[in-house]
């Protein structure tokens, strides 16, 4: 009978423990979003805000084509490793600001890890 007390309190213990350490992360990790992503993106790299008409066109053609009817509000660029990377911000009809990162070419630019 003793031994099958020990047996269910451990259960309980570990039950209990697992949920606590579940609780514990499940923010951390539900809390990472693909905002957060280009956040983090930004702040690694100095943009400098510039003239939509200094941006090369295949930037612009690439912006309007990932965001099909927005226009161009903002252009900034940074460097990166003798590169230059462009951040676009377009605003739709609703007034909702979007952002890509693109390269000189017109693709879109993702950070290496």
């Amino acid at each position: 009978m003793f031994n099958l007390k020990v047996k269910v309190m451990k259960r309980k213990f570990l039950f209990v423990l697992t949920s606590v350490f579940f609780l514990a992360v499940t923010p951390f990790v539900s809390a990472m979003t693909m905002d957060d992503v280009t956040t983090a993106v930004e702040q690694e790299l100095t943009f400098t805000d510039i003239e939509v008409s200094e941006v090369p066109s295949e930037v612009i053609e690439a912006a309007k084509k990932e965001f099909p009817g927005t226009e161009v509000e903002k252009a900034q660029v940074a460097e990166v490793s003798g590169e230059k990377i462009y951040k676009i911000v377009v605003k739709d009809a609703d007034g909702v600001n979007q952002t890509g990162l693109y390269n000189s070419n017109g693709d879109s630019y993702v950070p290496e890890a």
